[in-house]
């Protein structure tokens, strides 16, 4: 008997580390994936701005100055989508953290 019950405590715990192995994969929903297809390059092109802008006028001061004030203006514009892209993303994932804590608090009230 206790042969038994030893098998079937394995069989359980390899059926719970299954569970678990599945539940603690990452996986993006259709509208996460194309959150990040598309709000993706504004990022990146808004880092490689600042970085072009920084390293040039460092390395060619002369060139740049006449020219600084509509390199920021062009920069201060192309924030405006950054930071609501950015506002938008976080909100995203607000909204799905507060959805996590409701199931796992749902899950512990039913155990």
């Amino acid at each position: 008997m206790s042969e038994q019950t030893v098998e079937e405590e394995l069989i359980e715990a390899k059926a719970r580390i299954a569970e678990l192995e599945v539940s603690s994969k990452t996986s993006l929903t259709g509208g996460q994936f194309l959150t990040i297809v598309m709000l993706g390059p504004l990022f990146l092109s808004f880092v490689v701005l600042g970085v072009l802008i920084v390293w040039k006028t460092t390395s060619k001061p002369a060139e740049v100055a006449p020219h600084m004030d509509v390199i920021l203006l062009a920069l201060s514009i192309f924030s405006v989508p950054v930071t609501s892209a950015a506002g938008i993303i976080v909100g995203l994932m607000a909204d799905e953290i507060k959805s996590g804590i409701s199931k796992v608090g749902g899950n512990k009230n039913e155990g």
